[in-house]
């Protein structure tokens, strides 16, 4: 019995360091595509982009969010989990907007969009107060979407 869990502990200590040696993958989209429901209108409530301390600085270069850049994530997004999301704007830094939408059957969310990971927050609003979860989502093809022509890389 003792050579059993000695082997079994040798065997999970050998694949442990061989995983560690190689580079991690970074948090893919989840493989589920559920649709984000029908959208009945867009308020923007934060056109002009700031950091998450409020910064606007190294933000330059970044044009204001209109409606028609919303509907484009929201079409394009496919939900992604807390931490893909933590990840892409630690890697990046970022640079956030946000929106107001309520969808056609009713409900209303706050959208806050990470323009240079593509990726976005959308916390329900309920009785006019946002709630604490919200669901995270990655458009891949609006990363930088409102990057002027002459804007800086990020890193």
């Amino acid at each position: 019995m003792a050579l059993k869990i000695c082997s079994a502990a040798a065997i999970c200590l050998a694949a442990h360091l061989c995983n560690a040696g190689q580079a991690p993958e970074p948090p893919r989209a989840s493989r589920q595509t559920r649709a984000i429901a029908p959208v009945a209108s867009i308020q923007i409530t934060r056109a002009n982009a700031e950091t998450a301390a409020g910064d606007t600085a190294p933000c330059a270069g970044i044009r204001p969010l209109a409606e028609g850049d919303v509907r484009r994530f929201l079409e394009h997004a496919r939900p992604i989990t807390r931490r893909a999301a933590l990840h892409d704007d630690f890697l990046v830094g970022d640079c956030y907007t946000e929106a107001r939408v309520r969808f056609q059957d009713g409900r209303t969310a706050s959208l806050g969009i990470a323009n240079d990971a593509g990726t976005a927050l959308l916390t329900p609003i309920v009785e006019g107060r946002e709630q604490a979860q919200g669901r995270y989502f990655r458009c891949t093809q609006c990363a930088g979407m409102l990057d002027l022509p002459d804007r800086l890389p990020t890193n």
